[in-house]
């Protein structure tokens, strides 16, 4: 029977105790071996430099550099390595963050002992693994997008840049001045936007144009308070 390469595997996480159970049950499969282990994001990063392996199992939340930081930075320097998010959350915010950092898996650390081999191989394998709990959150937070694009169509050109000048904490006067309206056209514009995206005040108006991604630049990002 022709031998194997084993599964090179640096473990990153500031609990040393979890991270010497990871270690024990990763070798005791024999195509797997762990060739290094940090317990900081910037320790990760060295790490990852000097031993080249095929998967970093990052945690998100260690001191210094947290873990998405070091996801983008190891992706960055060595395409190569592929990355698995292990977490204590599985919140939609979570998954969502690591999986735009880079991340190839997402296992929550209450099912490392049944989900953490079999995620390893198929992100060794080019695939990509999401805990069904972590998926489940995933799906919610596509759901939720595919409904703020489904309001934001609703709005006219005028509404959405009401909105989003609102948004960015401009009054009303300041926004007219920028689009040659009168304050009071701009309020009634700002009425309707908060009755067709269902809004009660300006609180709810700011976190769902942060949702929607409308507060990226613009090339003027100075915003004038109350």
């Amino acid at each position: 029977m022709t031998a194997t390469t084993p599964i090179r595997i640096v473990l990153a996480d500031d609990h040393q105790v979890l991270r010497e159970g990871l270690r024990s049950l990763l070798e005791s499969e024999e195509d797997i071996k762990v060739v290094g282990e940090a317990s900081s994001g910037e320790e990760a990063i060295r790490v990852v430099a000097r031993t080249q392996p095929d998967i970093v199992v990052m945690d998100l939340g260690m001191p210094g550099m947290g873990g998405l930081e070091a996801i983008r930075e190891i992706r960055r320097d060595h395409p190569h390595v592929r990355v698995i998010v292990l977490s204590m959350h599985s919140g939609r915010e979570f998954v969502v963050q690591a999986l735009h950092a880079g991340s190839d898996g997402y296992v929550p650390k209450s099912s490392a002992h049944t989900d953490l081999l079999q995620a390893i191989r198929v992100v060794h394998g080019g695939g990509r693994f999401v805990h069904p709990t972590a998926a489940s959150a995933l799906a919610e937070q596509l759901l939720q997008e595919k409904q703020t694009s489904k309001l934001l169509i609703n709005l006219s050109a005028r509404e959405a840049e009401v909105l989003h000048w609102t948004a960015l904490g401009f009054t009303s006067r300041e926004i007219g001045e920028r689009l040659s309206l009168s304050p009071k056209t701009v309020d009634t514009y700002r009425e309707r936007v908060m009755e067709k995206l269902e809004l009660k005040n300006r609180s709810e108006l700011v976190r769902f144009a942060l949702k929607a991604g409308l507060l990226e630049n613009t090339g003027d990002e100075k915003t004038t308070k109350k």
